[in-house]
């Protein structure tokens, strides 16, 4: 018997999930992750208390276990952000986090400056955004200079984690990637921080290594600490939503894979890319020869968190549910545009000032109506991510996610889309995808594709049904119409805000 644990570091849980060589979720241990939300946008981490949280996790999914069958550790969490170190290891502040939104006004100064904004888009295939690691570097250099240059080493989540577990600091491609490295060749060249005046700060990008090579071996506190054994390998391990995006079996050129959590990222898998072209996000995926258009919206369930909590008082899911799958489209014509976080979207569009909002409200309208709006406001913003992307007749949408499991939301998805919408068996789904190719490198399947076919298990499935594909279409022109045309109003907010906060 060969079983494999799978480190999932998120924003909102962190989780140790015992995987066996078939894919099967045999034990998952996790504890709830305490970002700090310091107010004005500012998401921070104490780094000590997530390690400690982690190497409670291991410890309880190891217990009862017979440590001789566990061959390794995947790992696998929330990207970007900034997380420093310094010589001896030790963090030299609390993390910033990647939905942290200080940076925004240095973002806008960014994209004023087209020369700067295109060259760090067309070398990283990333915009300049608010919460990655380089905007981060670049606002660090101005407002908290002391902190930046007491660093030795950039890091992030997953990366922190490996280091407590064997010793050593590296980076791996699908987080470097994201806003360090040249996407097409995946090297980090000191001449792009010499050019966007990060010269002095090369010295923090360590090596960069791919996501399902060998790390390295857990050290013998680790071993002592949670039993295992001292043969246990640690691999680099992959940002979150490239790991989940591998963990349901995406691998092919077209495939898509839906991610219905805090961030609802949907990732289009694809063998071409074109650094710098507009509306793409490109992000290494896990195989050598493929990339991820990722289009991460900064707001995914947290919208439904926040019906349930203002609109639904007194309904559970089950019950909302029921009701949502004997509704019409769109019953009583409301849109819902999902852009609920302080720190507005960043994708499929990136504008700071972006707010969440119903549309055609009315006597009529029903409690239920506006439920139902914000399901369908988040399947449009879906359906928005894929416009400009390489899908292909046989393309299919993978969900994951907690999302995933309402079943009105799984058949609003794939009618808004057009698309069939596959399930598969378990929730980890990231935490899989981390040790998937790791069960590669360490011989027990040939290829991934071998891995995925044994450890990918689809469960259900949902195909557009063509009456309600008719209406989510017509509604879907009007949502991007409004999408489109709110821009100057929700700058304008902005500037009214903006004076009555400084009294003028």
């Amino acid at each position: 018997m060969v079983n494999f644990i799978g480190i999932d570091v998120g924003t909102s849980n962190v989780k140790a999930v015992l995987i066996s060589e078939e894919g099967h979720e045999k034990k998952v241990a996790y504890r709830k992750n305490e970002p700090l939300y310091l107010g004005a946008s500012k998401v921070e981490q104490d780094m000590t208390v997530l390690w400690d949280k982690v190497l409670a996790c291991i410890t309880e999914v190891v217990a009862g276990e017979n440590t001789a069958d566990i061959l390794g550790i995947g790992l696998t969490g929330q990207g970007e952000g900034c997380w420093l170190v310094d010589k001896d290891g030790k963090p030299v502040s609390q993390s910033i986090l990647w939905s942290d939104g200080r940076a925004k006004d240095l973002v806008d100064d960014i994209i004023k400056d087209k020369e700067l904004y295109d060259r760090i888009y067309q070398q990283t295939g990333t915009q300049p955004l608010t919460g990655t690691a380089l905007t981060l570097l670049l606002w660090s250099k101005q407002h908290r200079k002391d902190i930046l240059d007491r660093a030795d080493k950039l890091m992030f989540a997953k990366d922190w984690i490996r280091y407590k577990l064997i010793g050593t600091i590296e980076l791996e491609s699908s987080d470097a990637g994201t806003s360090l490295l040249n996407i097409e060749t995946l090297a980090f060249e000191g001449q792009f921080f010499d050019d966007i005046g990060l010269g002095d700060y090369k010295h923090l990008i360590s090596g960069v290594n791919k996501s399902y090579e060998i790390a390295g071996k857990i050290t013998p506190e680790i071993v002592a600490i949670t039993g295992l054994k001292a043969s246990t390998v640690v691999s680099y391990g992959a940002l979150d939503v490239i790991a989940t995006t591998m963990g349901v079996g995406a691998i092919h050129n077209g495939d898509i894979c839906t991610i219905l959590g805090t961030t609802c990222a949907t990732n289009i898998v694809t063998n071409q890319i074109e650094p710098g072209k507009e509306n793409t996000r490109i992000e290494k995926h896990i195989l050598d020869d493929l990339y991820i258009d990722l289009k991460p919206t900064m707001s995914g369930t947290t919208n439904i968190d926040w019906m349930f909590k203002e609109l639904a008082e007194g309904l559970n899911y089950q019950e909302v549910d029921d009701k949502l799958i004997k509704m019409k489209a769109v019953p009583s014509g409301v849109i819902y545009h999902p852009y609920l976080s302080t720190a507005g979207e960043r994708s499929p569009f990136y504008d700071s000032n972006a707010r969440s909002s119903f549309f055609g409200l009315s006597m009529e309208t029903t409690k239920m109506d506006m439920i139902k709006a914000v399901y369908e406001g988040i399947a449009f913003s879906i359906k928005d991510c894929l416009n400009f992307s390489q899908i292909t007749e046989d393309s299919v949408i993978y969900l994951a996610g907690g999302g995933a499991a309402s079943k009105a939301w799984k058949q609003i998805i794939a009618d808004v889309t057009n698309l069939t919408v596959i399930v598969l068996e378990g929730t980890e789904f990231a935490a899989k995808g981390s040790v998937m190719g790791m069960a590669v490198e360490l011989g027990i399947y040939e290829t991934i594709e071998d891995a995925a076919r044994e450890m990918c298990h689809a469960n259900e499935m949902y195909h557009p049904i063509a009456e309600n594909v008719v209406s989510y279409e017509a509604f879907y022109e009007l949502y991007l119409t409004m999408r489109l045309n709110f821009t100057t109003l929700w700058a304008e907010r902005t500037k009214i805000l903006k004076a009555l906060n400084k009294g003028e």
